[in-house]
């Protein structure tokens, strides 16, 4: 299953709720750091030039409304009782967060919050498992001040930048929405904590629960803490999957992959909409943060081209799955098959494939070597006839319910299995990660290009023989 990326739409808000303060865009055309606006002195025509003479510039005296004075005293909102937020307050908020989460105590992370025990509890789980996972960047970035001051306080968007080890090209973008309340006389408290309104890679696996972090080679597994017995039973099933897809689909420099083994209630919070049906796993993926525009001390965080993937799987079934058959399959889970090929062929977020070669070639690959596909595929066609056509929406696999899921899976899975046993294996993965880049949702051209080189036909002439095949074999 593919969840498609979840646009951001933060960014270009943030230049607006703060272009009056800062401006948006744009840069000093002289090439020098532009000042704060709180510390800036501003000159005007009244102000006396220097005088040249044969010994140099003149020594200029100021007059006393020309020296730099110190910021007017904060003043306490007459609706809140508070100090309404500011961007320099985010700043330093985010900086104190990432200093105790990668120095600092789990009491000493505690602190900076002020919630009701069971939030504060869920907190300190989560400060304990991010730990854990091994990464190269742990950074709570400032992006904006969403709400300046309300009778809660102040509500502010931040970033939570992290880049697992071996597996995230760039780091990743996970948003949370603080309310902030800054008391006269003392430190800024976090009061409460929610998604932002992007839901950027929000919720992962550490939000719900506390975490056990498992290593491989070719993987890095977290898993709901107490169920070690579990993950250890079905680990080698996941890693020979991930060696196996890496083995053919690996096009880039990742090491591994990053999998949340999860229950079914916490892949329903990490998916987070309406689609219908069952879940078994998904890959999801994650905006990532350009690691070269990365500016603590500065509002609105930079996105990278770059993105991330994760995979989530459900541990039960893995697990009833082993129970009931009592053996692994040969070849690794289906499902980690199958969602490894979307995590590794995952490509450019602006680039559309066509519907069915996401599900498709995912669905083949899992299946393929050690699954009966044909008497699936007859049932299918002798209850929905020979498809005159290809799955066109995402509807039709994730909204519309198991049974139109079931079809559109079966369907689009069927021309990879006709171009494996036409053309052979490599032709048939060859056109998937074809199409991964093709941009078909506009233009027919890229599609007729991928057939042609790998078989000869055009896109129109292999659908024809693709659905003679169907026909003839399960109708």
């Amino acid at each position: 299953m593919r969840a498609r990326a979840i646009s951001r739409g933060t960014v270009g808000a943030a230049c607006l709720t703060v272009l009056v303060l800062t401006g948006c865009g744009g840069g000093d055309v002289t090439g020098r750091e532009p000042a704060r606006t709180d510390s800036v002195v501003v000159t005007t025509a009244s102000t006396p030039v220097a005088a040249s003479g044969p010994e140099g510039p003149a020594a200029t005296t100021a007059s006393p409304s020309d020296a730099p004075t110190d910021p007017p005293p904060r003043e306490v909102s007459e609706r809140s009782g508070l100090y309404p937020l500011t961007d320099a307050d985010l700043v330093a908020l985010t900086s104190r967060m990432s200093t105790v989460l990668e120095d600092g105590t789990e009491d000493e992370w505690a602190a900076l919050f002020e919630l009701p025990e069971g939030e504060l509890e869920q907190w300190r789980l989560w400060f304990r498992s991010v730990r854990e996972v091994p990464m190269s960047v742990r950074l709570f970035l400032p992006d904006v001040v969403a709400v300046a001051d309300s009778p809660e306080g102040g509500r502010g968007d931040v970033i939570f930048a992290h880049q697992v080890e071996g597996a995230d090209p760039v780091p990743a973008v996970q948003g949370y929405r603080l309310t902030v309340e800054q008391r006269p006389g003392e430190d800024p408290v976090i009061t409460g904590t929610s998604e932002t309104g992007g839901n950027d890679g929000h919720p992962q696996l550490w939000d719900l629960a506390a975490v056990d972090v498992t290593e491989t080679q070719r993987l890095l597994v977290l898993a709901p803490k107490g169920r070690g017995a579990d993950v250890a039973a079905v680990l080698p099933g996941l890693e020979t999957a991930a060696a196996n897809a890496f083995g053919d689909f690996a096009a880039d420099d990742r090491e591994r992959l990053v999998v949340q083994l999860a229950t079914s209630e916490q892949i329903e919070a990490i998916m987070d909409d309406k689609r219908t049906g069952t879940t078994l796993g998904l890959a999801t993926y994650l905006s990532g943060v350009d690691p070269d525009q990365i500016e603590p001390e500065q509002v609105n965080v930079t996105l990278a081209a770059d993105h991330l993937d994760r995979i989530v799987i459900d541990l039960d079934v893995l697990v009833d799955d082993l129970a009931q058959h009592g053996f692994i399959p040969p070849g690794g889970w289906s499902v980690m098959r199958h969602e490894g090929v979307h995590a590794l062929l995952d490509g450019d977020p602006t680039v559309s494939p066509p519907v069915w070669l996401w599900e498709g070639l995912a669905q083949w690959y899992g299946d393929r070597r050690d699954y009966e596909v044909d008497s699936w595929y007859a049932e299918v066609v002798a209850r929905t006839g020979v498809p005159e056509e290809l799955p066109s929406t995402w509807d039709e696999y994730y909204y519309e319910g198991d049974e139109t899921g079931e079809v559109a899976y079966a369907v689009s899975a069927m021309v990879f299995t006709y171009l494996d046993r036409g053309w052979g294996f490599e032709t048939a993965r060859d056109v998937g990660v074809g199409l991964s880049s093709a941009d078909s949702w506009y233009d027919h051209d890229d599609l007729d290009a991928v057939f042609e080189e790998e078989t000869g036909m055009t896109y129109a002439e292999f659908e024809d023989s693709w659905r003679e095949w169907v026909a003839a074999n399960y109708g």
